[in-house]
């Protein structure tokens, strides 16, 4: 199987992310779902992590999954996935959870190099009529939290106490931090892609947590050309990947696509980058704690749109489970 642009030279991604999809939960969130697909017809979804939550016994975790990605299947439409900091449990492993994924037949997420760190890390390219590599997908194991590493540190005995210091870089998340290793697999992949072709391939790229760099759209909104809301801050790593800076190096990269941040929808473009939230679909999931708000009032899932025409320039929206 493989992901193609439609008769018209158009692809379009939806983004579902933070399902948060637990036992005992009901359908709200999978019929939500079903009704962005329908409303968006993505030709590829993907979910940005936090997919499943609370599953405490290995029938919770497998009907989880078959729920999670039922929209998907029913429908007969290409789907991928990566994993956020609440998907794993003491008791299911991402390496688990992968085999479960992966024997659905619309399925298209892939284990990733097992010489690098996390569950996820792959490349899916978008062929043009002919057969030719015009755009691609990246994702990425952003990792869980600093307390349930899965890549243990160095030297490190407990690096939740000793990385998160009284007085914060960021805004006091405990989030972990996508390695070194990954980043230099980006690259090495990029380059390839870049020989094979015999030019860069214009992509985006997802993953859970985001970036410290989502900062700079909130600071700079006129700049940036923000849209959308920001009701929390961004809860990104206190250690610095280096990410983003061999997104700038490599220059393939159009857009970051982020879930982890439940209410806050914004995109914005820094240094040509797209950086976007994908806000969060799941009913079981926090929502808007604004007084006077609904709670629910940004249930929703973000459009990607390219042209094979112009693959380097995407157009992206936030779209809301209620119609406006």
């Amino acid at each position: 199987m493989n992901l193609r642009f439609n008769e018209d030279g158009r692809f379009r991604i939806l983004i579902l992310t933070d399902a948060h999809h637990a036992p005992g939960t009901g359908t709200q969130t999978i019929t939500a779902m079903g009704s962005l697909i329908d409303r968006a017809r993505p030709d590829f979804v993907f979910l940005d992590g936090d997919n499943i939550a609370g599953h405490a016994t290995e029938k919770n975790c497998r009907d989880m999954i078959d729920q999670i990605v039922s929209p998907m299947e029913e429908r007969g439409i290409p789907w991928a996935h990566v994993y956020g900091n609440h998907d794993k449990t003491p008791l299911f492993s991402k390496a688990f959870q992968q085999e479960i994924y992966e024997s659905y037949p619309h399925c298209m997420s892939q284990f990733g190099p097992e010489d690098i760190p996390g569950v996820g890390n792959y490349f899916l390219p978008v062929l043009d009529k002919d057969g030719r590599t015009v755009f691609g997908i990246w994702a990425l194991d952003s990792m869980q939290d600093l307390g349930i590493m899965d890549e243990k540190l160095a030297r490190m005995e407990h690096p939740e106490k000793e990385i998160l210091l009284p007085n914060r870089l960021t805004t006091g998340s405990d989030a972990d931090f996508i390695r070194l290793e990954q980043v230099a697999w980006y690259m090495g992949t990029s380059r390839n892609l870049e020989k094979d072709n015999g030019r860069k391939v214009p992509s985006v790229m997802c993953f859970h947590q985001p970036l410290y760099e989502f900062n700079a759209v909130v600071r700079n909104p006129g700049q940036t050309q923000m849209k959308g809301e920001c009701n929390e801050s961004i809860c990104c790593s206190e250690i610095n990947s280096g990410l983003f800076a061999a997104l700038l190096e490599r220059g393939d990269v159009t857009g970051v696509f982020c879930g982890h941040d439940h209410n806050n929808s914004f995109d914005g473009i820094w240094c040509g980058i797209h950086l976007a939230y994908c806000g969060s679909v799941g009913y079981h999931a926090y929502g808007i704690k604004n007084p006077g708000r609904d709670r629910e009032c940004l249930r929703g899932g973000r459009t990607i749109d390219i042209d094979v025409r112009d693959p380097w320039r995407i157009r992206t929206d936030y779209i809301l489970t209620r119609e406006s």
